[in-house]
């Protein structure tokens, strides 16, 4: 736990035991922050029982408040808390638990329709999530007027609805301090484009300086990815100042033309994530649930020559980014980011790939097939090169993978001996090679690859690539398993954009 008189934090993913929050009401009511990422699957609570022996009632000073992956048992004690310090709550963050199929019907409400005393009573089978809105907003039906958030600088939701099918209630720009918020962070939240929506309508001015939305439903028809692109581009479109912008949706939404609503924003923007998804066809694998990066950002041939002919027609141009972070294969990129060969602000480059879809969609980065072949020589004791000609075992695509000329394959056996990594793919190579070299980015100091939204999860896919000085090559590769000060640096200065748009859940499902 921090500092118990200022803002206890119980951030292991574990129970919270009861007596330690008994001890804290008692003890030192006044505390104003309070933080959990909690056990979903906790062993200690009935998780489909609404009751709990927690009892938050005495914390009504609370400014910040924040819980990732409650049980549903525990959705009431959050609704009470956010109810009662609504007065002065300056921060609110909830992040629901994304249930696999089989679990979801289990995280319902029984509770009984508006009644009609001439007829007979009815009842409501309400998910759990639509429940904690409710009494969390003030959606119900009696309720006179939503809960009300005067203070609020910042709102954080994941997976939380922001409108009950039930009642017809919306959350709206009237329950949220307009004037004053500045960060608003939206995953996964059904009904998010009628928030969107209403803060466009409001006359009130919008003043966020974070923004971020994930939603990538894969059974969204072109047509609703379409309305809910557009949704995010009259966002942008109704104001200025943003500073941080991160998006990830599913659909084929062309990227060049999306980016034209970051205008706007052009003198103030400095970090940006674009993560586009697709639905994954195979409906035999688990992780085709959760689909599988664009590996182009929607980005056609033509208008790709286009912008590489000329550089001031990309959107790009106009930014004076200092990070951004793309789902996009390295062959690509070059041309993407020429704009900034030519600027000074672009200090890190983030080519997102998503870790859990690791085991269908092969590395941009690492030469995974290389890698095995030279393993194998070794423990053979032949050269490389005899083994890679001599095994007709291999698929058409791990041939093309491994079919590296005799020079290619001495400088991967070098990047193995030197980063202790795998080698690195050969059009990722000569990107890279590129991008420190002397037509390149020449202020870029960091490229970061792979999936770090939720940290050091997938560390072992992971690698930041940093400028070398000396040895003979312009770079140098770690992974981050072998973290030093670089990664360290990175993190510090870039860690929220790096770990921005996450697709799994804060604490993996295992039961």
């Amino acid at each position: 736990m921090d500092s118990l008189t200022n803002s206890p934090s119980w951030n292991y993913a574990t129970c919270i035991p009861s007596e330690v929050l008994e001890y804290l009401s008692r003890k030192h009511p006044s505390i104003q922050i309070l933080n959990f990422v909690t056990d979903p699957f906790c062993s200690r609570f009935n998780r489909w029982n609404r009751t709990t022996d927690m009892n938050l009632s005495a914390f009504n000073n609370i400014r910040r408040f924040s819980w990732k992956a409650p049980m549903g048992c525990h959705f009431d004690n959050i609704a009470n808390l956010v109810r009662t310090n609504a007065d002065i709550l300056e921060e609110l963050e909830v992040d629901l638990q994304s249930w696999s199929r089989q679990w979801e019907d289990r995280e319902m409400r029984v509770v009984k329709k508006k009644a009609d005393p001439e007829e007979w009573e009815e009842w409501d089978k309400i998910p759990a999530s639509t429940m904690l809105a409710r009494e969390m907003f003030g959606l119900d039906f009696d309720s006179v007027e939503q809960t009300s958030f005067p203070k609020m600088q910042a709102l954080r939701l994941s997976r939380v609805p922001l409108r009950d099918e039930t009642t017809g209630k919306a959350l709206t720009t009237a329950s949220i301090n307009m004037g004053g918020l500045r960060s608003l962070i939206l995953r996964m939240c059904p009904h998010w484009v009628l928030l969107l929506q209403d803060m466009v309508r409001s006359t009130s001015p919008i003043e966020v300086k974070s923004f971020e939305i994930l939603d990538f439903y894969l059974k969204t028809p072109p047509v609703t990815a379409v309305k809910k692109a557009t949704a995010i581009a009259d966002f942008l479109d109704s104001f200025t100042g943003l500073e941080e912008l991160f998006i990830s949706h599913c659909g084929p939404i062309p990227a060049l033309k999306f980016w034209d609503h970051l205008k706007g924003h052009a003198s103030t923007l400095k970090m940006f994530v674009h993560h586009q998804r697709t639905t994954d066809h195979d409906d035999e694998l688990l992780t085709s649930r959760m689909g599988r990066d664009s590996s182009y950002l929607t980005i056609p041939r033509d208008e790709r020559d286009r912008v590489r002919e000329d550089p001031t027609l990309n959107p790009l141009s106009r930014l004076n980014l200092e990070f951004i972070g793309l789902t996009c294969e390295p062959k690509y990129l070059r041309d993407i980011l020429l704009p900034f060969t030519s600027k000074n602000s672009l200090k890190c480059l983030h080519i997102r790939q998503t870790a859990v879809n690791a085991a269908t969609s092969p590395s941009w980065v690492f030469n995974k097939a290389l890698e095995i072949r030279i393993i194998e020589a070794e423990q053979k004791g032949r050269p490389i090169n005899d083994t890679t000609r001599s095994d007709n075992s291999l698929d058409f695509q791990s041939k093309q993978d491994i079919a590296e000329g005799l020079e290619d394959i001495l400088v991967a056996m070098k990047e193995r001996r030197e980063w202790k990594t795998p080698p690195l793919k050969r059009s990722f190579r000569h990107f890279v090679d590129w991008a420190f070299g002397p037509t390149g980015i020449a202020s870029l100091e960091y490229i970061v690859a792979g999936d770090l939204s939720h940290r050091s999860r997938y560390s072992e896919s992971n690698a930041l690539i940093c400028r070398s000085v000396g040895g003979g090559m312009r770079y140098r590769v770690i992974k981050q398993q072998n973290a030093g000060e670089e990664w360290r640096d990175v993190k510090s200065r870039f860690g929220m954009a790096l770990e921005a748009c996450p697709v799994e859940n804060t604490v993996p499902e295992y039961h």
